[in-house]
């Protein structure tokens, strides 16, 4: 039999926590959703995010019709694929990406910052700015209380932690959930795609996705991000915020990030302490002797995008049984961004809860209902998490035998039309 009323508190409101509250609220069942940031646009969400067809289809799957179809305006187009290079840009290996008259098997380029607009709206009697959450509590009447700093508090019937690599609500429920430093710094940064850049930049860079192997345990994503609409229209966001390129809703852009050990970086494994100067300085410190392009659209990224972070990970841990208390995201399985999962998979959680909260909310036991969720993410989020680790550490490898049979096995791949459609559609989702 149903709950007369059922709640589901969400704490954290990035990609996962949003997708599923609207989720939820296409399906009528209560949510409330907990944020420490004050506004949503405090700090960067990053940059550019792939959503391949997987993370369409739970979007869509999520979403109202409304708003899917603001996602498929205010995203970009998914390119030609993706192209590997070495750091003279010499072509390796392309995969060729699909081309579909159906959105939902297609990929696409999106805006964190516009993405993250656009799963609040409708939102703003679920979201609540501004707070800091601490610790939760499970009562004998079978709700879990949520305590935050000011000491207000916040019950329901299940709550979610979709607060990130972080999580401190991972940390109470699963403390041997560790997430492990790999030893890798990330540094980005992004410039506007504007005449003067078409002017000067590799061509190819303008179509597709790139991924490039530099020398020394090195390595660079680039890609353009390119509007097929004007998200501040579309969304109603009014004038370019401020925060300049950062928080842009607008300009097109081009995006790179870079992958080192710190060590080759000459940057502390924390990087909050380093100023955007010094992290420019930094990357273009790395790739000196790699084709000028790279180097001019490292020169020229704007100083105020550029971010650095340590490369996380999730250790793998035995299979827990199911309580109130559940993860979604980073929050659930923290993987390198080598490979472009996280996102992807943070929002087919989003799918999969809501399908399971949304059967709880009308009579099946939450535990079950939670434990049938969890079973499915733990399958493909290992993996996932694995997969991503290997990327990485082969990426950082400064072997120079294994890195050059790397670059010949994907030259020799490149000839094999057969094999690269499997590897694109593996990474299709």
């Amino acid at each position: 039999m149903a709950k007369e009323t059922f709640k589901v508190v969400v704490i954290g409101a990035g990609l996962a926590g949003l997708t599923l509250a609207q989720g939820l609220r296409t399906r009528g069942v209560d949510v409330e959703v907990h944020e420490r940031d004050t506004t949503p646009a405090d700090r960067s969400q990053g940059f550019r995010i792939h959503v391949n067809p997987t993370g369409t289809r739970a979007l869509r799957s999520c979403l109202s019709d409304e708003l899917f179809e603001l996602f498929l305006d205010t995203s970009g187009d998914g390119g030609d694929g993706l192209r590997f290079t070495d750091h003279l840009l010499r072509p390796l290996l392309s995969l060729d990406g699909p081309r579909d008259a159906d959105p939902l098997l297609n990929h696409q380029s999106v805006c964190r910052v516009t993405l993250r607009h656009l799963l609040l709206r409708g939102l703003d009697d679920v979201v609540r700015f501004g707070r800091h959450y601490e610790r939760y509590e499970e009562l004998a009447d079978g709700t879990v209380v949520a305590h935050f700093s000011d000491g207000s508090t916040a019950r329901g019937d299940v709550l979610v932690g979709a607060d990130g690599c972080r999580s401190r609500v991972r940390a109470q429920r699963l403390p041997q959930a560790r997430v492990m430093a790999t030893g890798a710094v990330g540094v980005a940064g992004k410039l506007p795609l504007d005449e003067e850049l078409r002017a000067w930049v590799h061509p190819p860079l303008l179509s597709a996705a790139h991924i490039v192997m530099g020398p020394h345990g090195a390595r660079m994503f680039a890609a353009t991000h390119q509007y097929r609409n004007r998200p501040s229209k579309a969304l109603d966001l009014g004038a370019a915020p401020a925060g300049g390129l950062l928080f842009d809703t607008d300009t097109d852009y081009l995006m790179w990030a870079v992958t080192a050990s710190p060590g080759r970086f000459a940057l502390p494994t924390d990087t909050t302490s380093s100023s955007p100067r010094q992290l420019g300085e930094a990357v273009l410190r790395l790739v000196d002797g790699w084709h000028p392009v790279i180097r001019r659209a490292v020169a020229d990224a704007d100083p105020e995008t550029l971010t650095g972070l340590p490369v996380r990970s999730a250790v793998a841990v035995p299979d827990w049984a199911p309580s109130r208390v559940t993860l979604v995201g980073d929050a659930a399985h923290c993987a390198t961004p080598l490979g472009g999962m996280g996102g992807n998979m943070a929002l087919r959680d989003a799918e999969l809860l809501y399908g399971a909260l949304t059967r709880a909310a009308r009579g099946t036991r939450v535990e079950e209902s939670v434990g049938t969720y969890e079973a499915a993410m733990r399958a493909y989020a290992a993996d996932a998490v694995t997969k991503s680790k290997k990327n990485l550490d082969r990426s950082l490898s400064e072997n120079r035998v294994s890195r050059a049979v790397t670059r010949a096995t994907f030259r020799m791949i490149d000839r094999m039309p057969s094999v690269k459609r499997r590897m694109a559609s593996e990474a299709g989702g």
